[in-house]
Formats: structure tokens, sequence, C-alpha cells
């Protein structure tokens, strides 16, 4: 898998993300998260991309419960991705 794939997996059904944070920016934060090869600091960025997610969809007219599902379930996709792209036996990215 690489980047650009990864990212496009990431972002596949965040059409409400996308729309309220713009696609650009959503795919930015997505590829650094993709191409950060710590762990650690990947799940930092996430939990940001994740927050700042929530205040967007919130401010966009989502409900707070909704908002938080579906950010979570976007850092979901985001952290999986991130996985299967940084496979442990050493497979290119």
């Amino acid at each position: 898998m690489k980047i650009e794939e990864a990212v496009a997996a990431a972002t596949a059904e965040a059409s409400a993300l996308l729309s309220c944070l713009g696609q650009p920016v959503v795919a930015y934060h997505v590829t650094a998260i993709m191409r950060e090869a710590d762990l650690e600091h990947a799940r930092e960025m996430q939990l940001a991309l994740m927050r700042r997610s929530i205040e967007a969809l919130v401010d966009d007219g989502l409900e707070d419960v909704a908002a938080e599902h579906f950010a979570s379930l976007f850092h979901g996709r985001v952290g999986l991705t991130w996985r299967l792209l940084h496979l442990p036996d050493g497979a290119s990215h």
C-alpha cells in the first residue's frame, strides 16, 4: 500500500468531514499521519485531528454525540490504515 492509497482508504466515507473541513485540509492531515513512522506520534496527530474534526462537525451543525461518533469511526479508519501501511515486516510504503 502506498501513502496515496492509504489516504484514500482512510478518507473513504468521510464526506461530512470533507465537506466542513475541506478535502485539502483533511488530506493534508491524513497524509502527515500516514507519513509518520513513529506510532506514538502518529496517535497524537490522530487525536488532534479527531478533536478538530469533532469541533468542525459541531460548528457545521451536527449534534455533539453524532459528531463524536463520526469522528470516532474516522479515527478508527485512520488508525487501521496507518497500521496496514506500516507493516512490521518492513514492507515498503
